[in-house]
């Protein structure tokens, strides 16, 4: 297989990915990691885990999200090969409707995922988490400061 095919090949797991999350087809979404695959959600807010290691734990992951929320409807993917072999960044969005609250929700990632022969070993999700909570229902408000005025 020549590096150009490689590329093709890789970026088509990573469109099943996508293809598979965004329209909440979460058993297809597991066979696409490799049995120590790694799914990293270092901005999740709290309740969400930031890490799950492992096909199983990344399958059981994904079969909880429909209860949480409508088809993720994700669309724009931009894949892009960085100098890595296997490495790739993934932009793209998401339009869903979360189910306890109706609110909507819509979002922007950017994505690293890393592919070794046909699998996800790791897949590093970038997102705003303002956004979830605030389709959840909840609220992000800093804290109240004084400003001081400037002379």
């Amino acid at each position: 297989m020549t590096a150009s095919s490689t590329g093709e090949a890789d970026k088509r797991v990573i469109t099943a990915y996508l293809d598979a999350v965004g329209s909440l087809a979460v058993d297809r979404v597991a066979p696409l990691f490799h049995d120590e695959g790694r799914l990293l959600l270092p901005y999740a807010p709290l309740g969400i885990p930031r890490e799950v290691a492992g096909r199983e734990a990344i399958g059981d992951y994904y079969a909880a999200l429909p209860e949480m929320v409508g088809a993720l409807n994700f669309s724009g993917y931009v894949i892009r090969a960085t100098e890595a072999p296997g490495d790739y960044v993934a932009e793209y969005t998401s339009d869903a409707t979360m189910r306890a609250t109706g609110a909507a929700y819509r979002n922007t990632y950017i994505t690293k995922v890393t592919v070794t022969n046909g699998k996800i070993i790791e897949l590093t999700e970038f997102f705003d988490p303002v956004r979830l909570v605030e389709a959840m229902g909840g609220a992000v408000v800093p804290p109240e400061t004084e400003i001081e005025e400037v002379p």
